[in-house]
């Protein structure tokens, strides 16, 4: 199957397009950002092109001949953050001139991801508009957090599938609400970190009450959904952690308080051991790449959909569609 990976960001689809259907072909990912396809170089060998969706001509597009396009289009216009201008927002108007792209082309399958305000904007309304009218009469629609399939993690993201031919049907747990045993935090942090990670008392003195603290030792602790604002924004961009572990160079034991590294959390957010950031990367321009990444069991449970793409053994369950 060939796929084409809209606005990739570092590579979150390829990644879990590797662990479950390496036989897919990746025709081209564009994104915008040089550091992302930095990162997405470094780790995936298929064209990364740097060029904005909306100034590809649609030729360019029925070139690739791609049986699935991947959507990961800006969220901020459905954003608190963003004010919501939904339609109106400038950073929307890629995505609108993307949903012409495939009224055009109509790959024979489409997936998406976006945050949960997507869900009954005026953009989503005009995407499902044009997937009624192009012959998408196959349509799954669900709200997705990895903390149901087994990460400490919280990150709920809107996803949809469609095609033009019958989807894939789900594993025999799908439709099951039941949470996966969850993993504990411990296992996806470092024992041994880097001390510049340590929060300054004062900003804990002056976000007192405001930040959200996890205890590395907690088997029940669960993070929330880290965002590219990790780093810059004190409070709702992510969770921190309380960690009695020795910093390096230092001489006492001591608990602290610190950001969570971007490594571990490429590892809340279920990448491999094996993807790597360049060590030329700056920490808070990791952070801000990686915030803005995918789940990647929430991603591959989306693809059991696609027929063809990948064998049902591949999956963990997944709760159900709407």
């Amino acid at each position: 199957m060939r796929v084409l990976e809209l606005y990739s960001g570092i590579g979150g689809l390829a990644a879990a397009l590797a662990s479950v259907a390496p036989r897919a072909t990746v025709v081209a990912a564009l994104d915008i950002n040089h550091l992302a396809r930095q990162v997405y170089s470094a780790n995936f060998s298929h064209p990364v092109i740097g060029a904005a969706v909306e100034f590809i001509p649609v030729e360019r597009f029925r070139a690739w001949k791609a049986d699935l396009w991947w959507m990961s289009p800006p969220c901020q216009p459905f954003t608190r953050r963003g004010k919501q201008r939904d339609a109106r927002d400038p950073r929307a108007i890629t995505f609108l001139r993307a949903i012409e792209h495939l009224e055009e082309v109509r790959p024979t399958f489409l997936a998406l991801e976006n945050v949960p305000a997507f869900r009954g904007s005026d953009v989503h309304r005009r995407l499902l508009d044009t997937l009624e009218a192009s012959g998408y009469i196959h349509r799954r629609e669900c709200l997705l957090c990895p903390s149901t399939l087994g990460l400490p993690n919280r990150r709920l993201r809107y996803y949809l599938v469609a095609g033009r031919r019958p989807l894939a049907p789900w594993s025999a747990s799908a439709g099951d609400d039941a949470p996966l045993p969850r993993r504990p935090l411990a296992s996806f942090i470092d024992t041994t970190y880097d001390g510049t990670l340590v929060v300054d008392p004062a900003l804990q003195e002056r976000y007192a009450g405001a930040l959200h603290i996890v205890d590395a030792e907690d088997p029940e602790a669960e993070t929330r959904t880290f965002t590219s604002a990790y780093g810059r924004s004190p409070v709702r961009s992510g969770s921190y952690l309380r960690q009695g572990t020795l910093p390096q160079g230092t001489r006492h034991q001591e608990t602290v308080i610190r950001r969570f590294a971007p490594h571990e959390i490429l590892r809340l957010l279920g990448f491999p051991e094996t993807f790597r950031l360049p060590p030329s990367l700056p920490r808070h321009k990791a952070w801000q790449l990686v915030g803005n990444s995918l789940s990647q069991p929430a991603v591959r449970a989306v693809l059991q959909g696609v027929p063809g793409l990948c064998s049902a053994q591949s999956f963990t369950p997944t709760t159900s569609f709407l």
